[in-house]
Parts: C-alpha cells; structure tokens; sequence
C-alpha cells in the first residue's frame, strides 16, 4: 500500500530526532533476530513506501531533503545486515561488552609498573587506495574512490548513469543520498553545486 506524503512526514517527525541512536535493526522496523529473508523483505517494503523517488513531485525541496537523509539510513542499515555474515559483525560490533567473570583460583601476582613509557598511538586509517588506479593526469583528491565511502561512492555511480540518460533530478537525488552517506566527501559537495548550478 502506497503512503501518502502526510504519512511519510509523520514518519520523518517520528525517526528524525533520534536518528543517531537508532540501531540498524530499528532502521529497519526489525527485531535484531531477524533472518536475512525477513531483512531483505523489510527492506523492499519500506523502499515500496518510503523511496524518495515516489515523493519527487509531492514534497517541497526542503521535506525531499529530510526523506532523502532518512531514507539514506535504511539503506545504509540493509547494506550492512543483509547477509548473515553482515548482520552477525553487526551484533558483534554493537553489542555491550560482556563483564569479566570473577576470579575463582588465587589472586595472580601483580606486576610491576613499566618503567618505559608507553608506545605512542597509531596513527588513524586511512582509506584503501583503489584497486583501479584514477585515469592519468587525475589529482589523487579527485578520485571517487578515495573521495568517499563505499555506499556513497555507489550511490555517486548511480548518479553517473542517471546524467548519462539525462535524467538530472534522478542525478541530484543520488548525490543528496551519497552526501548522507558520507557528510565529508567534497568531492560529492561539490558535484552537488555543480548539478544545481544549472
């Protein structure tokens, strides 16, 4: 059954302040015990009611953006949990640390403090460079792949091909997911302000 755009603003005014909190099972309208088919149909049933392509022509430019962050969460969420593999490092990566069990034997002998000081920290990771080197001549800082996360840079792909067939709105839609995806890339920013420049 479609929804109407008073019932997905109903929903936005619902998931939107807690929207950093909620777990990807919630994204999903899910139990976290939810079987990859169950992911996979909850998935497609909030895409058939909730995509924001259904809604390009019934919300203002404003609301669209909301729905377009919002959506970009569910499928961030089905991304990460729709293989059991996928859900089951999910689990792992967000559930709380279990407490230790307590000793049962003796107390173990307790060491000295160090006297060195302690190794500095690593340094942060940084992205994997691309398994496709950029075309020559490209600025490293241009290239797609190292400009922006996985979903981002397929939800940029995906805007490629709609300017390809020149559906721009389609293009733009993309871009705003992939910018939700990852808030970051400058690269997607300003392919934004490039396609509504026009």
């Amino acid at each position: 059954m479609a929804w109407t755009p008073a019932q997905v603003l109903a929903w936005l005014d619902e998931v939107e302040p807690r929207a950093d909190r909620r777990s990807h099972f919630e994204w999903l309208e899910l139990a976290p015990t939810a079987a990859p088919q169950a992911i996979q149909g909850a998935y497609h049933a909030i895409a058939r009611t909730r995509h924001p392509d259904l809604f390009r022509a019934a919300l203002p430019t404003a609301q669209l953006d909301r729905l377009v962050r919002m959506y970009a969460r569910v499928s961030g969420a089905y991304a990460d949990l729709r293989t059991a593999d996928g859900a089951a490092a999910y689990l792992r990566r967000v559930a709380p640390a279990a407490p230790a069990a307590p000793p049962t034997g003796p107390a173990p002998a307790r060491r000295p403090a160090p006297t060195t000081p302690p190794p500095a920290a690593a340094p942060p990771a940084r992205r994997p460079a691309p398994t496709t080197p950029p075309p020559a001549g490209a600025a490293p800082e241009l290239d797609p792949a190292r400009a922006m996360n996985a979903r981002a840079l397929a939800l940029y792909h995906r805007a490629e091909g709609a300017l390809r067939t020149g559906d721009r709105a389609t293009a733009i839609l993309n871009i705003k997911m992939a910018i939700a995806a990852d808030p970051g890339s400058q690269l997607l920013r300003g392919a934004l302000a490039e396609l509504t420049r026009a």
